[in-house]
């Protein structure tokens, strides 16, 4: 059996002693190290998560308040396009209603005018046919006075014309 044990595997037992001896100080050193830098590092790692979930608890916090703002200036927004709507509806209404009534009075206006310029061009007619009435009288006075001044009939015939021409072939014949 001393044969067997010292052959292990084909290892002797200075390489299994030193082997264990080297388990046990890695052991050691690893204790040590984990005291002195892991334990330090996972600590910092620890705050630093920490650190970033209290952030991210913050962002998330604030990020619900900024949607609740959202959702306010979005309500006040609608109701102050809702009343700009109506201020605009009723904008056009009283537009539209003001448009009528100048429209109407327009209308109003030019009946008047036309009616005035229609009774103007009436009296005017009835000054013409007046004034045209009196000059015929006249001139029918005027050639009868000269018919009885002249008894003649030839020079009777002779001052027609003359006075046909004075009057103009124009007068007559309209």
């Amino acid at each position: 059996m001393d044969s067997g044990f010292e052959r292990l595997f084909g290892l002797d037992a200075q390489l299994l002693f030193d082997v264990a001896v080297e388990f046990v100080l890695l052991m050691i050193l690893y204790v040590c190290i984990s005291k002195l830098f892991f334990k330090p590092v996972r600590q910092f790692l620890q705050e630093r998560q920490k650190k970033i979930d209290a952030d991210q608890a913050v962002a998330d916090a604030e990020n619900q308040e900024v949607i609740k703002l959202k959702a306010v200036y979005d309500e006040k927004l609608s109701e102050a396009h809702k009343e700009a709507e109506q201020y605009l509806s009723q904008s056009r209404k009283l537009a539209m209603k003001k448009q009528d009534e100048i429209i109407a009075q327009a209308y109003a206006e030019a009946s008047a005018i036309r009616e005035k310029a229609n009774q103007e061009i009436s009296e005017e007619k009835e000054s013409a046919k007046d004034d045209v009435k009196r000059e015929m009288a006249e001139v029918a006075s005027a050639m009868a006075g000269r018919f009885v001044d002249v008894p003649d009939g030839f020079r009777q015939a002779l001052l027609l014309e003359e006075t046909l021409k004075e009057m103009g072939n124009k007068t007559w014949q309209n």
